[in-house]
C-alpha cells in the first residue's frame, strides 16, 4: 500500500470535519439556534459548513439578495433557477418576493442538501429542488428557455474548464428570452498577471489562465483570467451586460469578495 496522497489526506480532513459537525448539530438545536434567513428552518450545522463558512450563511444570502435588488432583477412572478443552491440559504429571502405566480428551482450536486431542502420547503408548491448528476456533459433537470433569472453564486469558484464550459452552456439553454444570469467568480486581469504569480492562487503556474489555491484540491478555490472567462461565456452564447468588481484585478490576498457578472443571451 502506497503512502496517502495530499488529495486523499485533504478528503479525510473534510470527512472528519463533517462527522464532528454532525455530532455537534443536536447540541446546537438543544441550545436554541435561531432560524435561517427570513426565519426559515435552519439547516444543520454540518450542511451549513458544506456550503461555506458557518458564520457567513445568513449574511451571504442577505448580501446576495441586496445585490439582486440593486441590479433590479427581482420582481413578482419571476422564475428563478438557482444553480448550486446548497441547503437553500437564498430560498426564504427570494420566495417571499416572487409572488404567487413565481417559481424557484434549486439545483445542486450535494444529495444531502437537496434532501434537506425538499423536506424543509415541502409546503410551498412554487419551490422545487433537484440533484445534479456529477458528469459535466449531462443536461440539467430544467426546462429550456424557461427561466427569467439564473443564479450561480460561488459555483464557478469551484469549477475547472470542462465543468465551467458545460455549466455556461446549460445556463444559456435554461434562460428565457430576455432572461439574465448572475454569476460570481474570482476573476483576475490576465494582462496584469501574465507570467506573474497571482496572490492566493499560486497553482499551477504564473502563466495559466485558470489558477487555483491548493495543489491537492484544485476545485477548492478557482480563479479565472477575466478575458478567458468572457470567451468561454461567449462561446456558450452569453455576453456580459454588467460587471461588479469584488476580486478583480486580482491583487488581493486573501480575496475580499467575488466578482459578479450579469450575463444575457447574445443570440
Amino acid at each position: 500500500m502506497g503512502l496517502p496522497t495530499a488529495a486523499s489526506v485533504a478528503d479525510l480532513a473534510v470527512a472528519a470535519r463533517t462527522l464532528a459537525l454532525r455530532a455537534l448539530s443536536p447540541l446546537e438545536r438543544a441550545l436554541g439556534a435561531r432560524g435561517g434567513p427570513g426565519g426559515a428552518p435552519l439547516p444543520p450545522l454540518w450542511l451549513r459548513r458544506h456550503a461555506g463558512p458557518v458564520r457567513a450563511f445568513r449574511p451571504s444570502a442577505e448580501q446576495a439578495l441586496a445585490l439582486l435588488d440593486r441590479l433590479g432583477l427581482v420582481r413578482p412572478g419571476l422564475r428563478v433557477l438557482d444553480f448550486g443552491c446548497g441547503p437553500g440559504s437564498l430560498v426564504p429571502l427570494l420566495s417571499g418576493r416572487l409572488g404567487p405566480d413565481g417559481a424557484y428551482l434549486g439545483l445542486d450536486l450535494h444529495a444531502a442538501s437537496i434532501h434537506w431542502c425538499r423536506e424543509a420547503f415541502a409546503g410551498d408548491p412554487r419551490l422545487r429542488f433537484e440533484r445534479l448528476e456529477p458528469a459535466a456533459s449531462r443536461p440539467w433537470p430544467a426546462a429550456a428557455d424557461a427561466w427569467d433569472l439564473v443564479l450561480a453564486k460561488s459555483v464557478f469558484t469551484h469549477l475547472l474548464e470542462e465543468e465551467a464550459r458545460a455549466a455556461l452552456a446549460e445556463i444559456r439553454r435554461a434562460l428565457a428570452p430576455g432572461g439574465r444570469a448572475v454569476v460570481t467568480a474570482f476573476l483576475f486581469d490576465g494582462a496584469t498577471f501574465a507570467g506573474r504569480p497571482l496572490p492566493w492562487f499560486p497553482c499551477p503556474d504564473a502563466h495559466a489562465e485558470v489558477r487555483w489555491r491548493r495543489a491537492a484540491r484544485p476545485t477548492a478555490a478557482v480563479a479565472w483570467a477575466r478575458e478567458s472567462f468572457a470567451a468561454l461565456a461567449g462561446a456558450s452564447g452569453l455576453e456580459e451586460e454588467r460587471f461588479v468588481a469584488g476580486f478583480h484585478p486580482g491583487g488581493a490576498a486573501p480575496p475580499a469578495g467575488q466578482d459578479t457578472l450579469v450575463l444575457r443571451p447574445s443570440d
